[in-house]
């Protein structure tokens, strides 16, 4: 049996240029290792024993020739290659095509690198993209759809872009896979080892024919489409792609693979490739630590140097990261202290997360409090990348983000464990909610819940479709609680006898003739903070209460906060308050800033506000995000002043 390559004809209507989704997934391995896995743990069959196994594919000599010829090179994928590539002038994607198709020809050896999961789902379904989308299997949404995830709530993404890693990693933008499906999922009776290749490309021509720039390797049918071929032996050999066992999964070969960082490596020397390889693994660690700690994904990676294993390890973090692996085993075991003291202790803390209501027909539920788990424990004395950082992860176990708080004299190591993450096995409604929440949250590389500003800040504007505002200021409390609870660990650093705390020196450097702009105190006070507790949409208005934070200092405080409407763009606009009361712990003064006086106990000054926008809004209410900023601060009032 023959396969062959196939591009569509050209459309005048239309002219595709390359794929725009793979430009989402960033360069370097840690991106490589983030997007393969997370796609392989969401494909992954609940209760089965999942495996994923990297593999680094050296060719030269009779093996790459062989290789070659199965994926029809010379007759067929390499001239619309070098096609393509002649489109260069403007068009990212043949500019790499370019580059990369005279870096294979010009190489020692031709680099692969097999991506298998073993105990997944693998390519199920129909052929084609016909009929109802809610239909699709998994074999459409990744061959033959664009920003379609259709993934269940249990998954880690919802843009539909991680497929995009496989080709964002290939030097020839082409990519093959050959998967095996559960019996009970067999299409048309067959469901071993389904072959099939996709090459995204840019329109070219040839031979005086325009086509399109995606194209299929596999069986020609009828009217000359591409359609996956089953059961090929021999040629999946060939191609490198053959599966090491029937357990269901799906396995991706990328066609001369390199980091887009460093696309002069894994070229002419195979120790290059090894290297891959050990980072990779470094990179799995650090992003998966949870995930691997719980036994719910093995992961192995190998370097195979024409027919022969010349690297094998199994990712394990326990090396790496021994405080954090023992601490979440332990808080799994419900074995957990009352203090910190020593190395190996765990204490855990709630973190409240306020989750806005959800808006979707089938999903819909009211605004409630999730809370999240924060696992401490001390640090020994071998650093690691993930010390005195906060690691962020829900239920697909992949660490999302990091709240980075170092405490002068605590080495320490954290993470907080949110929605279904925190009984993975059996979550409750409520936790499943909250991880939704945070899922939706997510920009597309699924590195964020904590909304940024200025040029960090990334767009979370999925939530919008799916949720009532307010959600950016419940995001952003996460940090605030988290540190708060870091704070009453670890705010008071020891003193040894003969060295005094560092932040003394910080504060005293004009005794070493250090440049300044002059005398501060010792420790200047934290700025107060808004924490909105509850916003709601009553009659046209936004109904909003809140809490403000500020240290207890002897001046007090006056603080004035704003209501602010809050666009995607992080743009904001002012709006007037028709009502505002707070508490017995403050006062107002005629202008309606708050007063917080000094108390003679406590570090923190609290007071809650109860307000509610005035009706002229520059929007409706019930299609506005808002948010309460604190516009001014200052030293509060004498009382005896203020009565006069």
């Amino acid at each position: 049996m023959t396969l062959s390559w196939r591009w569509e004809e050209q459309s005048r209507n239309y002219a595709n240029y390359g794929n725009a989704n793979q430009w989402t997934v960033n360069a370097g391995l840690a991106s490589l290792a983030r997007e393969s896995a997370q796609n392989s743990n969401d494909a992954r069959i609940e209760g089965a024993d999942a495996d994923l196994v990297y593999s680094f594919v050296v060719l030269s000599g009779e093996s790459r020739e062989r290789f070659e010829s199965a994926i029809r090179w010379e007759s067929e994928l390499k001239p619309h290659l070098k096609s393509m590539a002649d489109a260069a002038t403007g068009a990212v994607t043949a500019g790499q095509l370019q580059s990369g198709l005279a870096a294979v020809e010009s190489g020692q050896f031709l680099t692969l690198l097999r991506i298998a999961d073993y105990g997944a789902r693998g390519l199920t379904g129909r052929e084609f993209a016909e009929g109802d989308p809610s239909t699709y299997g998994n074999f459409v949404k990744l061959c033959r759809l664009d920003l379609y995830s259709g993934k269940d709530r249990t998954s880690g993404g919802s843009f539909g872009l991680g497929k995009a890693v496989y080709w964002r990693f290939s030097r020839l933008q082409t990519v093959l896979f050959n998967s095996t499906v559960q019996p009970n999922e067999a299409a048309e009776g067959r469901w071993r080892n389904r072959l099939i290749g996709v090459n995204q490309g840019v329109v070219h021509q040839l031979s005086g024919n325009n086509f399109q720039g995606r194209g299929f390797f596999g069986l020609t049918g009828g009217g000359g489409d591409i359609s996956s071929a089953w059961d090929l032996t021999e040629i999946n050999d060939a191609l490198r792609v053959t599966r090491e066992d029937d357990r269901p999964g799906t396995s991706a070969l990328l066609v001369g693979f390199y980091d887009p960082d460093e696309p002069e490596k894994g070229l002419h020397d195979i120790g290059e490739v090894r290297k891959f390889a050990e980072d990779l693994a470094k990179a799995l660690e650090e992003e998966f630590w949870p995930l691997l700690t719980r036994k719910r994904l093995r992961v192995r990676i190998e370097v195979i140097d024409n027919d022969r294993v010349v690297h094998e390890q199994t990712v394990n973090p326990d090396d790496h990261f021994t405080e954090l692996t023992r601490a979440l085993r332990k808080f799994d075991a419900g074995q957990v202290d009352e203090s910190l003291n020593e190395v190996g202790e765990v204490v855990v803390r709630d973190i409240p997360i306020q989750i806005s209501a959800r808006t979707d027909v089938s999903e819909k539920h009211p605004a409630f409090e999730h809370v999240a788990k924060l696992v401490v424990t001390l640090s020994d004395q071998q650093p690691d990348s993930l010390e005195n950082k906060v690691c962020l992860f829900r239920r697909p176990e992949m660490v999302v983000q990091t709240i980075d708080k170092t405490f002068e004299g605590r080495t320490y190591h954290a993470f907080l464990l949110a929605g279904a993450a925190i009984h993975p096995a059996n979550p409750s409604i409520d936790e499943t909610r909250a991880d939704d929440f945070l899922r939706f949250a997510e920009p597309p590389a699924h590195d964020q819940w904590i909304p940024r500003s200025g040029r960090n800040k990334t767009s979370q504007a999925n939530l919008t479709a799916h949720y009532r505002a307010p959600w950016v200021p419940n995001l952003r409390n996460i940090e605030n609680a988290v540190l708060e609870s870091l704070f009453e660990l670890f705010g008071a650093p020891p003193v040894t006898e003969d060295q005094p705390p560092k932040a003394i020196f910080n504060n005293l450097g004009f005794l070493r003739g250090d440049a300044g702009t002059g005398g501060r105190g010792a420790s200047a006070p934290r700025k107060p903070e808004v924490r909105i507790q509850q916003a709601q949409v009553v009659d046209g208005q936004w109904e909003v209460m809140f809490d403000i934070r500020a240290k207890n200092r002897p001046e007090g405080w006056t603080l004035v906060p704003k209501l602010v409407f809050v666009g995607l763009d992080g743009g904001h606009t002012d709006v007037d308050w028709q009502t505002f009361e707070v508490d017995e712990k403050a006062e107002l003064d005629s202008r309606g800033a708050v007063i917080m006086r000094s108390r003679p106990k406590g570090r923190i000054l609290t007071t809650t506000v109860r307000a509610t926008s005035v009706r002229e809004l520059p929007i409706p209410a019930s299609e506005s995000a808002v948010d309460v900023r604190l516009v001014q601060s200052d030293v509060a009032p004498d009382s005896t002043e203020e009565n006069s």
